[in-house]
Order: C-alpha cells, then sequence, then structure tokens
C-alpha cells in the first residue's frame, strides 16, 4: 500500500509534464505559422458580435465558406462531401491582392502553382436543394472568429456591413490556416492571438 502512494506522485507529476508540453507544443505551432505562413487577404463578411465567455469578437464568414456543387471547380463526386470531412480549397491571388476560388477537391491537390495557395477546411453542414440539383457545403477554416478588445467588437461588426475590412491569414503549406489580424479601412490591425 505504501509503495502505491509513492508512485502516485511522480505519475502525477509525469502526467501534468507530458499536458504541458502538449499545450506548449499547439502554442508553438500556432505562433510559427502565424510567423512563417504564407500571408493572404480574403474580404469578409460578419456573422455574430459577442462571446459572453472570451470577451468581444467578430465573426467573420467568407465567400468560400458556403461551395456549391455540382459545379466545374470541383472534384466532389455526388455524394462524397459529409459533415466532419475535409475540404481542401485552393485560391489564385491577383495583381490587387485579391484571392479567388479555382478548384475544390476533397484531397490536398497534386500541382499548386507558384500564384495560388490551398486552405484546409473542414465541412460543417451541408444543404441539398433537389429541385435544383444543387449542393450547398458549409465549411470551416478556423479563421472565423476575430477577438478584438472589450467593447469594439459591435465597431468592427459594422465597418465589415460595409465591406471595409479584410482578413490577414498565415496558410501553412499543409492548407492550416490562422486569422493573423483584420485591415480596417486600409489599416493593419495585428492583435495577440487567441488559441
Amino acid at each position: 500500500m505504501i509503495s502505491n502512494r509513492k508512485l502516485i506522485w511522480p505519475l502525477l507529476a509525469l502526467v501534468a509534464i507530458v499536458q504541458s508540453a502538449a499545450l506548449f507544443d499547439m502554442v508553438r505551432a500556432r505562433d510559427s505559422l502565424l510567423k512563417s505562413g504564407r500571408e493572404i487577404t480574403l474580404a469578409v463578411q460578419p456573422v455574430d458580435p459577442r462571446d459572453i465567455f472570451r470577451g468581444d469578437y467578430v465573426t467573420l464568414g467568407y465567400d468560400i465558406s458556403r461551395l456549391k456543387t455540382p459545379n466545374a471547380q470541383t472534384d466532389f463526386p455526388p455524394g462524397a462531401a459529409s459533415v466532419g470531412s475535409d475540404v481542401y480549397v485552393t485560391l489564385a491571388g491577383a495583381t490587387d491582392g485579391s484571392w479567388t476560388l479555382t478548384r475544390v477537391g476533397s484531397a490536398y491537390p497534386s500541382a499548386v502553382a507558384p500564384g495560388e495557395t490551398v486552405l484546409k477546411g473542414r465541412v460543417n453542414s451541408i444543404w441539398r436543394d433537389e429541385s435544383a440539383g444543387q449542393t450547398f457545403i458549409n465549411v470551416r477554416y478556423g479563421i472565423e472568429n476575430y477577438f478584438v478588445p472589450e467593447g469594439t467588437g459591435r465597431v468592427l461588426e459594422d465597418k465589415v456591413r460595409s465591406h471595409e475590412i479584410k482578413a490577414i491569414v498565415a496558410v501553412a503549406t499543409d492548407g492550416t490556416a490562422a486569422l493573423k489580424g483584420l485591415i480596417v479601412d486600409g489599416e493593419r490591425h495585428e492583435d495577440p492571438p487567441l488559441l
């Protein structure tokens, strides 16, 4: 019995170290993505202005968040997309700094041109319009919430509604994306990111 008690404290310490290491690795990976990921800007749309647990935030929507199939830009066979499955969206950069959708697939593309980048998303919901023969896929990329100082969420949301904001997104080579900041009326805002 005494030997079991002696083992409990070292085991608890080991568990605490492993959990701390996992948390540190998550923070390190996100920081690395924000510092070294390819930076792109996307036009945004507002959704919701406040989260009572984490302070003010602006929920952002993107044109690439709602996909339609069948479509010449997608390689999804009918019925292939399901809630929770991965989606890879290829975007092409224009000379004016905007990014437009060129392809959508269920796997990372085999070839990506130098002027393109790929975002990895996850299917959040699917809606089928049987009469039109269309399927609408709602995709989340992990760049939908931008937290701001207390009391400023509504101001930013109003600006998003008038199309004066773009999202600054860092993209890793595997398609993982992180919201780095916002461009408000041409002015760049980067707040420390929250996990």
